[in-house]
């Protein structure tokens, strides 16, 4: 779901460009952060993605939110890797010890996908669904996957709350869920019963859809020319990206 901007979206550059000029940025830079193989390199590609980020309709919160969680896996990483992978010993605990190698590679993965992240953010967060769903299907994206992206968006709020409902009332019914067998076999049967329910939901939208003349193809609109904004944003990218690869070669 798309963060909500800090204030109009046309008083941000990003928010200005074409869905596909956005999705193939994305793309082009998570591919040249995977590709980064210095500190160095990996380093720029952060400040790249965090300056970039600062481009976008992007609460700082919201951000930091994400980044967070993101976080959470980057420490696991951070201890296990060092643990498991053959080099010199760095620190000692016991009969543990963190190698050298492993940390490198640890540190180097966290990097990569700090920069990603930021990057993702930074041109997409804040692109409507509907628009990304678009901009993917005009990209040649499967029909069926932007089917299924749309489709997402559109109806995860209805099953939500339909769990919300079912969940209120085992409440109401005294459930209070505890370490036992009890308590597994209720949320088997809340699981089992709320796939029932989205399953009669999704045919009654799919008879209501045909009876209005679906006929499983989204109409889309047509398609229109990159402007001005897109042709600088892709040029001044893509010669930023070819820099930071060049150097990441060199050092």
């Amino acid at each position: 779901m798309a963060f909500a901007p800090t204030r109009d979206d046309t008083d941000f550059a990003i928010e200005r460009l074409d869905p596909r000029t956005r999705i193939l940025g994305a793309c082009a830079m998570v591919l040249a952060a995977v590709a980064m193989h210095s500190v160095s390199g990996q380093i720029a590609m952060v400040a790249a993605s965090a300056t970039l980020a600062s481009f976008a309709a992007l609460k700082p919160r919201d951000m930091f939110h994400r980044l967070l969680h993101v976080e959470g896996f980057m420490v696991v990483l951070l201890v296990l890797l060092p643990l498991t992978m053959e080099g010199r010993a760095v620190i000692s605990l016991g009969p543990l010890a963190l190698s050298d190698t492993g940390l490198r590679k640890a540190f180097a993965i966290v990097l990569k996908v700090n920069a990603a992240v930021l990057a993702t953010m930074a041109l997409l967060a804040t692109l409507e669904p509907v628009r990304l769903g678009r901009g993917l299907a005009t990209l040649g994206l499967p029909a069926r996957l932007v089917h299924i992206l749309l489709f997402l968006v559109r109806y995860q709020t209805l099953f939500r709350d339909e769990g919300a409902r079912l969940m209120e009332a085992m409440r109401a019914r005294g459930f209070t869920p505890r370490l036992n067998l009890r308590t597994w076999a209720t949320y088997g049967n809340f699981t089992g019963m709320l796939l029932v329910r989205s399953m009669e939901r999704a045919e009654r939208v799919e008879e209501s859809m045909r009876c209005r003349g679906f006929s499983g193809k989204f109409p889309l609109r047509g398609t229109k020319p990159f402007q001005a904004a897109d042709i600088i944003f892709a040029g001044a990218l893509a010669t930023l990206l070819a820099a930071l690869l060049a150097w990441d070669a060199l050092a």
